[in-house]
């Protein structure tokens, strides 16, 4: 049995429900976020010098990498050679389906990331997830989505979107494994069925009792968008790959990941938009 796990990104949207999950199970759970809260450690990736400090008696890390950097495998590249001389077992990454999408570029830091953790010489498993439905509820679109717009690049391509609940899961179940059942496993993560934006914007307009409209836009206006929202010009254009891979057909692939793992069907949009429809009220202030 895994003695202790290390969650990074632990407040984050996977990594606190894996937390919550960890810790109804016979394991010590050690929560390290940048920003930690009260009984998390601190975890700064620009701090390889006090990686080891997280890792003490640690047997199995999630590993989420920094946010927003199109390339985090030389930030990531110290903390995993410390995991291997501190004596981890085994480390789970959490990667994205977009690796494999056709426009990826050989040499992207989502691959080179993957390339980082096989030679890391830990038993790794990658999970990669689709596109997360929390994003609408509690990521980089709710904004837009409380003022009624979802902007929309990839016009009627759908995506196999997963809750972040299911990705937690099994995350979990993976950690927890006895032996090594999954080492060497790459594994996409989707929910039970593709969604278009126009469907999401349909379904959360019923549940946030208000219209919500997918907006069609050009991938070059999506760039620009995010951009001024803040969002580094390379990763800007990443994001804006994996759209015109959704236009394209390429993200509507239901895997069977969560399915084999926990034994159940993974959450579907509506059953998510129904348990996250007060994110999405609005108050006097906003209207």
């Amino acid at each position: 049995m895994t003695r202790t796990i290390l969650v990074t990104g632990a407040t984050g949207k996977t990594g606190r429900r894996l937390v919550s999950l960890l810790q109804n199970q016979d394991v010590t759970v050690r929560s390290a976020s940048r920003t930690p809260r009260a009984g998390q450690a601190g975890f700064d990736w620009l701090q390889p010098a006090r990686h080891a400090d997280v890792l003490d008696d640690v047997d199995a890390i999630y590993l989420v990498p920094p946010a927003m950097i199109e390339n985090p495998a030389p930030i990531v590249e110290p903390f995993v050679a410390t995991t291997a001389r501190a004596g981890v077992r085994r480390l789970v990454l959490l990667s994205s389906t977009g690796v494999e999408f056709p426009g990826e570029p050989r040499g992207s830091g989502r691959r080179k990331l993957e390339a980082l953790v096989r030679a890391g010489g830990l038993e790794w498993t990658i999970l990669r997830p689709s596109g997360f439905m929390q994003n609408f509820s509690e990521g980089f679109l709710l904004p837009v989505v409380l003022h009624g717009l979802i902007p929309n690049p990839a016009g009627s391509g759908k995506v196999a979107m997963v809750d972040a609940g299911d990705i937690a899961a099994v995350a979990a179940r993976i950690l927890t494994a006895e032996g090594a059942t999954h080492a060497g496993q790459t594994c996409d993560v989707t929910g039970p069925q593709p969604v278009d934006f126009l469907e999401v914007a349909d379904t959360i307009s019923r549940h946030a009792h208000r219209a919500v409209s997918a907006v069609p836009m050009t991938s070059r206006a999506f760039h620009e968008l995010l951009e001024n929202a803040g969002v580094p010009r390379d990763y800007a254009a990443m994001l804006v790959r994996d759209q015109d891979a959704v236009r394209d057909g390429a993200a509507a692939t239901v895997a069977d990941t969560a399915d084999r793992l926990l034994g159940r069907t993974p959450i579907d949009f509506a059953t998510f938009a129904s348990g996250a429809s007060g994110a999405w009220q609005v108050t006097p202030a906003m209207a």
